[in-house]
């Protein structure tokens, strides 16, 4: 029963993330999976969850990257910095606003998830000694733990339309 919800899951995350390869897909899979898992109270780990992000993300960025810089080249590459259609005199500064957003976009992969995780687990642990304290509370953290699960939902469909979009641009 595990194995048919788990391959549901996953098909639909292959159906989610497009015409990408296995091990594209794969990855976004176990991506998914750790950043929910990080969502049980008190297995969260803050060097970890960084070692993961930088060891798992950077990965899928750069192989975007050097597959757009191989297969089209760099020249393609470059141009496309440049909208089609601007005009001459602003296109230095378009070219150099792009040229900046693609190097921040890896950064932002990393940090965004990063930060909000991190601080819904310790808020969460925080607020987890206060459960035996009255029902209020612990209906509360309930709540507080699906919303968190949510976050972890949000912040993994962010990265991967962040990634969708390196590739297609």
């Amino acid at each position: 029963m595990l194995q048919s919800r788990l391959n549901g899951i996953f098909s639909f995350i292959c159906g989610f993330v497009g015409s990408y390869s296995f091990i594209y897909c794969f990855m976004v899979f176990l991506m998914l999976c750790v950043f929910v898992v990080l969502r049980v109270p008190y297995l969260y780990g803050l060097g970890g969850f960084l070692v993961f992000l930088v060891g798992f993300i950077s990965p899928l960025y750069l192989s975007f990257f050097l597959s757009r810089l191989s297969c089209f080249g760099v020249s393609f590459f470059l141009s496309s910095f440049v909208p089609v259609g601007s005009p001459l005199w602003i296109a230095p500064f378009v070219a150099l606003a792009e040229t900046i957003s693609y190097i921040v976009r890896p950064v932002v992969l990393l940090i965004r998830p990063f930060l909000n995780i991190s601080i819904g687990a310790i808020g969460g642990g925080v607020l987890g000694s206060l459960f035996f304290q009255s029902w209020g509370v612990s209906f509360f953290l309930f709540v507080l733990f699906f919303y968190e699960i949510f976050v972890a939902l949000v912040h993994w469909f962010i990265v991967c339309n962040i990634l969708s979009f390196s590739s297609d641009h």
